[in-house]
């Protein structure tokens, strides 16, 4: 089955639009979105409709998307972040909060696990090196695993000698997940940020998986930053949400 697999969409319409239509064009049979469809953008329920629409979709909430809730305490996060979150509550309709409300925080179907950052700490904690991957890989049962949460296309891979190598993804390059004869070798994959890279690619970024040939294509995607700048500014959000749109950042 093909996948369109994203992750940190964070209210961006015009990102989340662009991604959605490459999807439709790739004929994807299924979604896998690893968290934050809101926070920090101008669009919460713009995107959790478009969200809320997609077919056979295995979606988990991220930190954002618990704090627009009311389930995270927002002194944890940076005065941009927290502006945005207390803006996206009061923006909330109520079909949209409880969408985000029935989400849970990990998910494990036959083929895959789902969290928004770690299987240790589904919601926030960040998997950026080989010494977490290893401390987490206890923790997950169904391989492989997808995440977001860091904003930046990324795979930790265990090779069948037992070797792990973190890989940081470019456009259009593509990473397997090996099949061992003791079964399915230990692989996490991050598909990047919707709407709000912060590899210095200001372009959406997401992937597609292919759960037969098992393989991890990431692909980045223009769009009118402008639109969603001139949106965060019109809602009298932090500016620094705006600019850094611009810079992948």
């Amino acid at each position: 089955m093909l996948y369109g697999v994203f992750s940190d969409v964070h209210a961006n319409l015009e990102a989340l639009e662009v991604v959605l239509d490459f999807f439709r064009a790739s004929r994807t049979e299924g979604h896998i979105c690893c968290g934050d469809v809101v926070g920090y953008g101008p669009d919460p329920e713009e995107c959790l409709a478009k969200v809320r629409r997609l077919k056979n979709i295995s979606i988990v909430c991220g930190n954002h998307d618990l704090a627009a809730v009311g389930r995270l305490d927002v002194e944890w996060f940076n005065p941009y972040a927290r502006a945005a979150t207390l803006w996206t509550r009061a923006a909330l309709g109520g079909e949209s909060r409880r969408f985000l409300e029935g989400l849970t925080a990990r998910l494990e179907t036959r083929e895959f696990t789902v969290v928004h950052g770690t299987p240790r700490r589904p919601a926030d904690e960040y998997l950026l090196s080989v010494a977490q991957f290893k401390v987490n890989m206890s923790k997950v049962s169904v391989w492989p695993l997808f995440m977001g949460h860091s904003h930046m296309p990324l795979c930790f891979h265990c090779s069948a000698e037992g070797r792990i190598e973190p890989i940081f993804i470019d456009d259009r390059q593509c990473v397997t997940g090996e099949v061992a004869a003791f079964g399915t070798v230990p692989v996490a994959f991050n598909p990047g940020a919707v709407g709000q890279p912060r590899d210095h690619d200001k372009r959406a970024s997401c992937a597609l998986w292919d759960s037969e040939a098992r393989s991890f294509r990431v692909f980045r995607l223009a769009y009118d930053v402008a639109v969603t700048q001139a949106k965060i500014r019109s809602h009298g959000l932090p500016e620094y949400l705006a600019l850094r749109l611009a810079y992948g950042q």
